[in-house]
């Protein structure tokens, strides 16, 4: 019996050991399995980043040569479909190490200068014009010189049959220094090489394509001191808890970033950005976790509309409601005659547990808002009525003037309806009856999964 319990504890630890080396083992094939996964995934990302961008040169250079509209729109849509492709590659791609904002915006001019054509090329059936040719002659020296480079690092990374993993791994790891930068080196070279070519010039045909971009500007800027006794008042109403400065906003809207806090238990700090421009506040911030829903959305919506009145916004309507995390969200634009005026949208959040503002989102008013000479419209209602399909179950025709796809405002019929259990939102041209925008706006289904034992 003695000699048999000797043997009891070392045949414990002999098991213990053989289970920790399995366990180890399963571990270590676990991870490498994972990181074969990662690099089959990486590598496939590359390699059909180098695809479109090889598909992406030859399409540019058949639209340049083609005279045909039908053939035209072919190929201003297969155009489209790689740029947005190629896009998606990059970003699958572990290149923490390497800034690429150039060749991602080459990609997105790409996208967008290729959906203005085709929307063009599709509402007039006309073939492209010697100025968009020019355009396209741009992208394509662009994308030819991209394209040759990605074929060199792609051959250099066959060859030496390179591990995107572990550039992964010197991504996470800031000490680690790769074996091998081929990697590396040939996308900084590449990301050169695309910022040495100009801005694109557009010209005239093609100002649509590019909204201008805004940036607020006056003459007047108010001090610190006026900043944080405005933000106060109009949050607070009378005396306001402690405020500093956490940061100047320089950018389109020059602000003051402001934090409003106190040393009482359990209080809430206000955060706000106030324009260095004349005081106004164009965000404010109250982060709040709501307990729960007591306050109903329509109630919430009415207390939405009240804070904006007592703010001195008025003659809003309502589009939009939204619920997240038990807060209400609601957004508002205001309406000039019978046109609701979308560009200039207002958003104030609520917390539905006790219906207390925690938020308001005010830039966009405050950058586009203005009174607009806007032109009675072309195509009437009732004419408009006439084209819709007749699946389409209309609820609603209103004026509304909005952002088209490149940032041009655009007097619009807004259009909601539904088929079946599906509902959407329509903006025709007032002047051409084009769609101008197309929304599917179902909201999701809820599922309720119930699990056994649970």
């Amino acid at each position: 019996m003695r000699n048999k319990r000797n043997w009891i504890i070392p045949g414990i630890l002999i098991l213990a050991l053989l289970a920790t080396g399995v366990w180890g083992l399963q571990e270590s094939q676990a991870r490498q399995g994972l990181q074969n996964r990662a690099e089959s995934q990486y590598q496939k990302n590359f390699y059909e980043l180098v695809w479109h961008i090889d598909i992406i040169t030859g399409q540019l250079a058949q639209l340049i040569v083609s005279s045909s509209a039908e053939q035209g729109v072919i190929g201003l849509a297969s155009l489209w479909r790689q740029a947005f492709a190629a896009q998606s590659n990059i970003g699958g791609l572990p290149l923490a190490f390497v800034s690429l904002s150039n060749t991602e915006k080459f990609l997105s001019d790409t996208g967008e200068i290729t959906h203005a054509l085709l929307s063009r090329v599709t509402k007039e059936a006309g073939a492209l014009s010697e100025g968009e040719i020019n355009i396209l002659k741009q992208l394509y020296e662009r994308a030819n010189n991209l394209d040759g480079e990605l074929v060199k690092l792609a051959a250099g990374v066959l060859d030496k049959q390179l591990s995107w993993t572990e550039v992964e791994l010197a991504a996470i790891n800031s000490n680690t220094k790769l074996a091998d930068n081929t990697i590396l080196d040939g996308f900084e070279i590449m990301e050169q090489k695309m910022e040495e070519y100009p801005e694109l010039e557009l010209g005239e045909d093609f100002q649509t394509v590019r909204a201008d971009e805004k940036k607020m500007t006056g003459e007047k800027k108010i001090s610190l001191e006026e900043a944080k006794k405005l933000a106060g008042q109009w949050w607070f109403g009378g005396s306001a808890p402690e405020v500093r400065l956490i940061y100047e906003g320089a950018g389109n809207i020059p602000t003051y970033g402001l934090e409003f806090s106190t040393q009482k238990k359990g209080e809430i700090p206000v955060y706000m950005d106030v324009s260095k421009l004349d005081g106004t506040i164009v965000w404010a911030l109250k982060p709040k976790a709501a307990a729960g829903a007591q306050v109903t959305l329509d109630e919430a919506g009415r207390r939405a509309r009240e804070f904006l009145q007592n703010h001195g916004y008025f003659n809003l309507v309502q589009i939009d409601t939204d619920m997240e995390d038990n807060n209400g969200i609601f957004t508002f634009v205001p309406r000039q005659g019978d046109i609701l005026i979308y560009p200039d949208q207002l958003s104030v959040q609520v917390a539905l547990d006790e219906g207390d503002i925690i938020g308001f989102e005010g830039t966009p008013y405050y950058m586009n808002h203005q009174t607009r000479n806007l032109p009675p419209p072309v195509i009437s209602e009732e004419r408009l009525r006439a084209t819709l399909s007749p699946n389409l179950q209309v609820d609603l025709i209103r004026l509304a003037l909005i952002d088209n796809y490149w940032g041009q405002e655009v007097l619009t019929w807004e259009v909601r309806g539904s088929f079946a259990k599906e509902d959407f939102v329509i903006y025709y041209n007032t002047h051409t009856g084009i769609e101008e925008e197309f929304t599917r706006i179902t909201p999701p289904q809820k599922h309720n999964f119930n699990v056994a034992g649970a």
